[in-house]
């Protein structure tokens, strides 16, 4: 497993075996926070929320330390840390939250944590946001989604590139009348319209079903590299591949052909980056849905696109780190 990384995604379930209320993340529904405003008044309400936020800002850096005493290397960050700050319905803004300055300090605390522990860090906005959309209102509400997630990258101090990844679904299926190039110049024109942060850490993934599954998304990210210079990797997920497959449905030529994308565009230093890619295994009875643990000695493979390159699998079962320490234990 020398360089397999087996990556932490969101959740720690050893954490929250020890206290469930200390190490969850807390949420708040747009009902729930409509009813506060009516209740104890807009201010008040607002006073929640940013508890709330701040306490999923103190999670993740109990999570982080949790990681470098298990040796886990990377942590997907949890999309659920801003509960409603980009509901457009809601209407409230991250500068009205009375602790902005406590959050602010608790994510830098943990990107030096982070970094002084060689833990890499990424993030899976949800599916909702679809950068190829024909809707002019849903790729708006895309574009403030993803502008506020890298601005949250931003805060924990990652870099803007591909090491610290933003992945997402494409989560389209061209029309009768629109060709791949059409979706991925209408995805390119969007894209040109978020913050850098976003720009430069956009990653792509194969999706379990539709249009996007690893052919497609490989002939996707090419079409944008060769026609506009926008290098958008493609996030392998083994799962997806197994619902959705391509026409070669084999594991590690399907992983090779997707590590090949990640490739840093800097002046004069060109080379591959270690890709982020997803590890899981289907449950028997419904197969896109994550199993608890995975099978014995499911390991993911060995991708060699260079000698001893890092290769970055955020484990999803919904054991999390204590579905991680049985793989280890029986690789």
């Amino acid at each position: 497993m020398s360089n397999i990384i087996l990556g932490l995604t969101c959740i720690s379930e050893e954490l929250k075996e020890k206290d469930k209320k200390k190490y969850s993340f807390r949420t708040m529904t747009r009902k729930r926070f409509n009813d506060l405003c009516e209740k104890d008044g807009r201010t008040k309400a607002i006073q929640e929320l940013s508890s709330r936020i701040l306490h999923n800002c103190r999670t993740t850096r109990y999570i982080l330390r949790h990681c470098i005493a298990n040796k886990i290397h990377h942590y997907r960050l949890s999309s659920a840390l801003f509960p409603l700050i980009t509901d457009d319905k809601t209407d409230v803004s991250y500068d009205e939250l009375p602790h902005k300055i406590s959050i602010q300090e608790e994510l830098k605390f943990a990107g030096k944590i982070a970094k002084a522990f060689n833990i890499t860090i990424g993030s899976h906005p949800d599916q909702f946001n679809v950068l190829a959309s024909p809707d002019r209102e849903k790729v708006a509400r895309t574009i403030n989604e993803l502008n506020f997630q890298a601005n949250v990258l931003d805060m924990i101090g990652l870099p803007k590139d591909h090491t610290a990844p933003m992945n997402i679904h494409v989560n389209y299926t061209p029309k009768a009348d629109e060709t791949l190039e059409v979706v991925a110049t209408r995805f390119f024109r969007n894209l040109s319209m978020c913050d850098k942060g976003v720009y430069n850490r956009l990653t792509i993934e194969n999706e379990d079903k539709g249009f996007f599954n690893v052919d497609n998304c490989i002939k996707f990210s090419d079409y944008l590299f060769e026609t506009f210079q926008a290098n958008i990797p493609v996030c392998y997920d083994n799962l997806h591949d197994f619902c959705n497959p391509s026409e070669d449905h084999n594991i590690i030529f399907q992983a090779e052909r997707c590590a090949y994308t990640w490739v840093n565009q800097g002046e004069g230093d060109n080379h591959f980056l270690a890709p982020v890619f997803h590890w899981s295994e289907g449950n028997p009875e419904k197969p896109r849905s994550h199993a608890d643990y995975f099978a014995l000695g499911n390991l993911p493979p060995h991708i060699a696109i260079e000698p001893n390159k890092e290769v970055k699998w955020e484990c999803e079962v919904k054991g999390k780190d204590k579905a991680i320490r049985l793989l280890r234990k029986y690789a």
